[in-house]
């Protein structure tokens, strides 16, 4: 009875042996850590996740390894910071970013964002500002707007995304879902060559909301943009470009159209990595560039109730 009680002790001792190195090794990838990180066990969880990056060339190599030689003499998650930030930009270009528990963005001043709304004899107008905060805030973001378009007081919608400097675009996209076609919006297209499409019913998954509209609203859309439309901003613009209700009036946009992967670190940091380009509905590739408007004007909003009383005057 004893061999067997031992046999059975040494077994349960043996899994939780196998456990714990599991946890060891692949735990630094989910912020799972036994013990709290050395700052160059910390580190390097972090450089693993940059070898997704975009622009991860046959020079990233050679930049992880000066990375890590200058990492040794790290002695506190801090020192770490300058070092990591440069690396995630060469990994991710431009639109990425390495942020420390006091920039997180999910805790700054966009997390308090939400839109604005305003039937203007019939045209209804919607103002969407960046947005980065958690899911509850995202929630009634997106119910904002939502709960507007529900309503049959209106026969035109502005979107206006001047100013809106990105953040979390299914917000967003979600509030939006009922001026959108179930079918795909846009692709991301990744640097091994695999290509994920994003529809309405996806974006709505996303973001936990009820996907009950058939048929898009048929109403005429103008977008308005300028050159503070970047990221998010960006996406939700693209999202509609290309549809024959839809008009963009503006400057060309930011430049920060491409896909992004953000990551959660042990100590309250966050990394934003660019990992996509980005295809629209056209087939058109985006690699950080500007969107151009359908009409260049330094009066857009003027512009645009002109051309949608036109085009609820023809109808």
């Amino acid at each position: 009875m004893k061999k067997v009680l031992l046999g059975c002790l040494g077994t349960v001792l043996l899994l939780a042996a196998i456990l714990v190195g599991l946890i060891a090794y692949f735990g630094p990838e989910y912020n799972v850590y036994l013990f709290p990180p050395n700052p160059q066990t910390y580190a390097r969880s972090v450089i693993r996740k940059l070898d997704f990056g975009l622009y991860t060339s046959e020079d990233w190599e050679r930049q992880k390894a000066a990375a890590l030689e200058k990492l040794k003499g790290a002695k506190s998650y801090q020192d770490t910071y300058p070092i990591l930030k440069e690396l995630t930009q060469q990994a991710g270009g431009k639109h990425s970013y390495f942020y420390s528990p006091e920039e997180n963005p999910e805790i700054g001043p966009e997390s308090q964002n939400q839109p604005q709304t305003e039937n203007q004899a019939g045209i209804l107008y919607l103002k969407l500002p960046a947005f980065s905060g958690d899911l509850k805030a995202a929630g009634v973001y997106a119910d904002k707007l939502a709960g507007a378009l529900k309503k049959d007081d209106y026969q035109a919608v502005v979107l206006d995304l001047r100013d809106n400097t990105g953040g979390n675009m299914y917000p967003m996209l979600a509030g939006l879902s009922s001026l959108l076609p179930d079918e795909e919006l846009f692709q991301f297209d990744y640097g091994n060559g695999s290509k994920t499409p994003v529809s309405r019913s996806e974006i709505l998954s996303q973001s936990g909301l009820d996907s009950t509209e058939e048929e898009p609203k048929e109403v005429p859309i103008a977008i308005l943009v300028n050159d503070q439309t970047g990221s998010s901003g960006e996406m939700a613009a693209l999202a509609f470009k290309g549809l024959e209700n839809v008009k963009i009036f503006g400057q060309p946009t930011a430049g920060y159209t491409s896909g992004n992967q953000v990551y959660s670190l042990y100590d309250g940091a966050s990394l934003q990595l660019t990992t996509s380009r980005i295809l629209d509905r056209t087939g058109k590739t985006y690699e950080n560039e500007a969107i151009l408007p359908d009409v260049e004007t330094e009066q857009p909003l003027e512009k645009a109730q002109g051309w949608l009383k036109e085009q609820l005057n023809t109808k």
